[in-house]
């Protein structure tokens, strides 16, 4: 668990920025008819969209364990 917050942390706004960055390499591969960029852009977005799903995954999981702990009365602060 110490990883996956340290990597939160050093995405606070998640891997989109990372996403758009990589969206705009893709593009600019695909106007240049470059093959093999394009093949590493999509490979990168597709890597960092996972790393989004795992992130989004922890945060609802983390928002579902609050939520019974709110409901049951346990001190959650």
């Amino acid at each position: 668990m110490k990883k996956e917050y340290r990597r939160y942390n050093r995405y606070p706004d998640g891997y989109y920025p990372k996403l758009e960055y990589w969206n705009i390499v893709l593009k600019m591969a695909i106007k240049q008819q470059d093959t093999e960029a394009v093949v590493r852009a999509a490979d990168k977005i597709n890597y960092f969209s996972n790393k989004q799903l795992e992130v989004d995954y922890l945060e609802q999981q983390a928002d579902s364990q609050l939520s019974i702990m709110k409901d049951s009365g346990e001190d959650w602060c």
